[in-house]
């Protein structure tokens, strides 16, 4: 099953962050994100790029979800996100999502754009590509459309700290939803997102 998943860069005031770096990417490609000065890490899964990103920009700060020192103790990790002052509050707030543990994710929102960032919470892959993709999604009910990922809610150990963390969310002032799996939902981000969440039975 082929997965696509989505880098992400943001040019800001006093930074440029680079956020979920691929195992894919080229050593070149790393580099042509520019003067990166923070890379990060949304949450626990996506992890696995961030050594040749670090290798990439030696000089920039690595951010990531409480466990990720444990998982890569041989990277040196400037904060966790969630823990540690967050930098560019202003211009890119985040949002973890508590309750799970084993995913730690956290949501970031551009206020420029008012894009919001999402990684595995939803799935957004119109034309899913190999033998396994339509099984796969189809079981946790993201096969070809815009939804919560039941395999997301899964990992929910503390559903109650979840849905607080969701109700904080849908506050935030985005058009935009942007998927790490999947394309973007423009414009209407924002109420396609309630309606995927209220699916869930996330939100009422």
């Amino acid at each position: 099953m082929h997965l696509p998943v989505r880098s992400v860069v943001f040019e800001l005031e006093q930074g440029r962050v680079l956020l979920s770096p691929g195992t894919q990417l080229t050593p070149e490609q790393l580099k042509d994100a520019g003067p990166v000065t923070d890379i990060v890490a949304p949450c626990l899964p996506h992890t696995a790029g961030m050594k040749a990103a670090a290798a990439a920009h030696p000089n920039a700060r690595l951010w990531g979800p409480v466990g990720i020192r444990e998982k890569h103790p041989d990277l040196k990790f400037h904060g966790l996100l969630g823990v540690d002052p967050w930098p560019y509050e202003r211009e890119l707030p985040i949002l973890p999502l508590p309750g799970m543990p084993k995913l730690n994710e956290t949501a970031f929102l551009h206020r420029a754009s008012k894009a919001l960032y999402l990684t595995d919470m939803v799935f957004n892959i119109a034309k899913p590509k190999g033998l396994l993709a339509w099984m796969f999604f189809l079981t946790f009910g993201t096969y070809r459309r815009f939804a919560v990922s039941k395999l997301f809610l899964r990992f929910a150990t503390d559903r109650a700290a979840l849905e607080a963390a969701v109700a904080k969310l849908v506050e935030m002032d985005f058009e935009h939803v942007v998927p790490s799996h999947g394309e973007p939902v423009m414009n209407e981000g924002k109420p396609r997102l309630l309606a995927a969440l209220r699916e869930r039975r996330l939100i009422a």
